[in-house]
């Protein structure tokens, strides 16, 4: 029998490029309003940022930089999951609730996250922490 799993989508944003760089768009105008927690972190070489989940908020990572390692852990099925995401590439992850996720920077240099939610929160009950990478 197969177990029902909440697994992460990652998705590559379509970065226009040119000899000056890239420009991505995180989120289309008509989200702003709909967006929570919006804040940005950076992990230097071999951090862990994460280690956390939401019970009932969707959490969505932009990763820019080079390689990282995502875990994530459904925490109703305890299924494992780990993926090698490259930054280079703008992923957006979408991390669904009660899924534990941590990414830990691989490369040789710093990684930087744009996170946002998709409803408020109240840090002190709804950031759970569980280590699940370190």
């Amino acid at each position: 029998m197969k177990k029902n799993t909440r697994e992460p989508t990652i998705i590559e944003l379509a970065a226009k490029e040119d000899e000056r760089g890239f420009l991505v768009k995180p989120f289309e105008e008509k989200q702003v309003n709909t967006l929570h927690n919006i804040h940005i972190v950076s992990l230097n070489p071999g951090v862990v940022r994460g280690n956390h989940f939401h019970p009932t908020q969707t959490e969505y990572i932009i990763m820019l930089g080079k390689k990282a390692t995502l875990v994530t852990i459904d925490t109703v099925t305890t299924t494992r999951s780990e993926k090698i995401i490259e930054g280079t590439k703008c992923p957006l992850i979408i991390i669904p609730p009660k899924v534990a996720h941590a990414i830990k920077n691989i490369s040789t240099e710093v990684i930087y996250l744009l996170c946002y939610l998709d409803k408020p929160i109240n840090l002190e009950h709804e950031v759970i922490r569980e280590i699940i990478l370190s």
